[in-house]
């Protein structure tokens, strides 16, 4: 279904909303259109083409907020909304007020960021590029066996919400996304993998010089790990594994976990709780950011903030409904899984120091790079922030990157970590979460944990 045709269906579910007793209603209107291929052995080995859509309502009636949603638009599909949401309220009990907002001053919100760049990505593109990528990866080296995974996707789509107290929101996006990994044989028989990602808006920004570089590198670079000595390493943790360490505690800074007593920052707003060296922004309108936010998907404008200020622990992300609970203004961080809306960051930028890579690793002198985290599950208690986790990287040695390191594991708290943090590079990346991207640079994150074999192999 056309935006066009969708909107109108919207305005109509909203006016029967009201009318079938809903003291204030929403309807949003979410469609993707993607495509992806997939390389395996010097052909197409599948190819996918799919457009979906998906309408959902909530409605307030007596204090609950009932939700329903559907891919089906027609007229049947108003009173199956209806009566689903209604039927919702009657069974919720939720103490806590919820909201259907509108700003009088800001009530049609639209920003649109599809580019023209989207029409090059054909399937015709995606194959040339991902052949030719394929072979290039297995021309790296001799000792590459087999490229195991390689993907080329991109999508697009608008999100509109219109709701009875006089909302009428637009925005709308693209993006397209590369991901390889191939495998290698080592001398001693065992099998290394390792890989690398793009992620962009224009297919003729990817510079398959700089991939393949990064590629060799992620791969065979591991050639010849071995274990370590249990022990405590001054430790740096480069970008991509900072990455994966600091998103999945992230949680613990929204405010609804808080609030209700899984988050261990509660009523630490305004307090110290990390390094003075390390500071995290909400930036949703970031220049560098491929996906711009500029309101959230309760119609509150976006703005950018520190979270974590120099060490001092700035704000939670707020919704509304939290908000409200605390006695604040929503932060603009209320978007949607699914009905339900829930606090979610934008652009996060971790702010870079003034060191480079290189000048981290001669700070630390002797002790471990960790590029690669795994268990970011199993082996996480995220209330807690305790965690034990499977890693591999390399040794630092006289300053420099010495040699790979593997079946080690990584053991300490979150919290402790980040009040340890020594220094913050400045060779960032940018990788995505949340509703935008993550863009954070390698850490020295002082001593940590770290449990190997005794005979180092």
């Amino acid at each position: 279904m056309d935006i066009k045709t969708a909107e109108k269906f919207m305005e109509k579910l909203v006016k029967a909303g009201t009318e079938y007793g809903f003291e204030e209603c929403e309807a949003s209107f979410a469609s993707e259109s993607s495509m992806s291929i997939d390389i395996l052995k010097g052909e197409v080995a599948s190819y996918e083409n799919s457009a979906t859509s998906t309408l959902s309502f909530r409605g307030l009636k007596n204090g609950q907020m009932g939700y329903c949603s559907t891919n089906i638009l027609d007229e049947d599909s108003i009173d199956y909304l209806l009566k689903s949401a209604m039927e919702n309220c009657e069974v919720l009990n939720d103490e806590d007020p919820q909201f259907i907002y509108c700003d009088d001053e800001n009530k049609d919100l639209y920003y649109s960021q599809i580019t023209d760049a989207y029409a090059k990505n054909t399937y015709k593109a995606f194959e040339e590029l991902g052949l030719k990528l394929e072979k290039a990866i297995l021309g790296l080296d001799k000792r590459i066996d087999a490229v195991d995974y390689l993907s080329i996707a991109c999508s697009t789509g608008p999100y509109l919400i219109i709701n009875s107290k006089g909302l009428h929101s637009y925005r709308d996006t693209d993006g397209i996304s590369l991901v390889g990994t191939a495998r290698a044989i080592d001398e001693d028989g065992s099998v290394k993998s390792g890989g690398h990602y793009w992620i962009g808006k224009d297919i003729d920004d990817f510079d398959q010089e700089k991939f393949l570089q990064k590629f060799k590198e992620n791969l065979i670079g591991k050639m010849g790990a071995k274990s370590v000595k249990p022990g405590t390493y001054k430790t740096v943790l480069k970008a991509e594994a900072f990455h994966q360490f600091f998103t999945v505690f992230f949680g613990n800074f929204f405010a609804t976990p808080m609030q209700r007593g899984l988050s261990l920052l509660a009523d630490k707003e305004g307090t110290k709780i990390a390094s003075d060296v390390f500071t995290v922004r909400e930036v949703p309108m970031y220049d560098k950011a491929l996906t711009k936010i500029p309101f959230d998907d309760e119609g509150v404008l976006t703005t950018e903030k520190a979270i974590i200020d120099h060490g001092t622990f700035a704000t939670a992300l707020y919704d509304l409904k939290s908000a409200n609970k605390a006695g604040k203004k929503s932060t603009g961080n209320g978007f949607r899984s699914g009905s339900a809306v829930s606090e979610m960051p934008t652009n996060l930028i971790v702010e870079a120091g003034d060191k480079s890579f290189d000048e981290l690793l001669s700070e630390v002198g002797e002790g471990i790079i960790l590029t690669d985290l795994s268990g970011l599950h199993a082996g996480v208690n995220a209330i807690s922030g305790d965690f034990s986790l499977l890693c591999e990287g390399y040794l630092i040695e006289n300053g420099k990157k010495g040699r790979p390191v593997e079946q080690i594991t990584v053991a300490g708290n979150f919290y402790d970590v980040i009040k340890s943090i020594r220094s913050v590079g400045n060779d960032i990346i940018n990788l995505p979460s949340g509703e935008g991207e993550f863009f954070t640079p390698s850490v020295y994150v002082g001593e940590l944990a770290i449990s190997g074999d005794d005979e180092e192999n």
